[in-house]
């Protein structure tokens, strides 16, 4: 688990109740601001962080891909920690970062691996990542200890069975003026119902992120079977039809 790079942080926390669901255990969305307070905490301490790299080049870090894998959600009450580090950068374009969420006795409940590149802020285009941040990082993990990369390209439900549709809030907007990423699962989870989603826990959710979503746009959750037990396709669009976000999950009954 990377335990003696330079580059890793570990962040402690306790599942608040803000954060559970009627199951009283971690939600997904949580699960995920989590792990981004916790990329937050390291790029600032490593000089990367989206307040730098804004301030020096009109940047900012935007999310394409996150995969987790999880053996067990923590209960409502219970101490966790995350631990995080980037991993590896690809091309001066994407860089990759490595979550682990761990009990108390620093046992591993929930793993993720996540791409990132830099966005221009006021163009809203990718741009290379920059020289410093490459310097800043300096020798990154042998890639024998990364978590497996994502692979293979995520569709979207060919024929919905459930959808939602909702209207984004600027309680959804995070600092970059968008859709804040842990927004994009949680709305996507909705069409599944309040029956599923309080008697399931996910075990895999693979979630790719497309296009922003702004302030005001009107959204449109499907999702249908996967075809596999406890398997779904989930898509978010913006008007109906212009594709967002897509994401593949897979469940365990409580």
């Amino acid at each position: 688990m990377l335990q003696e790079s330079p580059l890793r942080e570990t962040v402690t926390a306790r599942i608040a109740a803000s954060t559970v669901g009627p199951h009283r255990r971690l939600t997904l969305p949580h699960l995920i601001r989590l792990f981004q307070e916790a990329a937050m905490q390291n790029t600032d301490r490593l000089g990367v962080s989206s307040s730098d790299l804004t301030a020096a080049h009109g940047l900012t870090w935007v999310m394409h891909r996150q995969v987790i894998e999880a053996d067990r959600w923590p209960r409502l009450g219970e101490e966790v920690s995350v631990t995080t580090l980037p991993t590896h950068i690809d091309r001066r374009l994407i860089t990759y970062r490595d979550f682990y969420l761990l009990d108390g006795d620093g046992r591993p409940l929930i793993r993720s691996t996540s791409t990132w590149s830099v966005m221009h802020l006021e163009t809203r285009r990718i741009r290379p990542i920059p020289d410093e941040v490459v310097h800043r990082l300096g020798t990154l993990p042998d890639p024998a200890t990364h978590l497996p990369r994502p692979g293979g390209k995520l569709v979207p439900p060919a024929t919905p069975t459930a959808e939602r549709h909702c209207q984004v809030a600027f309680s959804h907007l995070d600092f970059n003026n968008h859709l804040t990423n842990p927004a994009f699962p949680e709305l996507m989870l909705e069409p599944l119902g309040l029956d599923f989603l309080s008697s399931h826990l996910p075990r895999h959710a693979d979630i790719s992120y497309h296009r922003e979503a702004r302030y005001g746009d009107t959204l449109t959750a499907r999702t249908a079977p996967d075809g596999q037990t406890t398997g779904f396709l989930h898509a978010l669009y913006r008007n109906d039809s212009e594709l967002l976000a897509t994401m593949a999950t897979h469940w365990t009954p409580l």
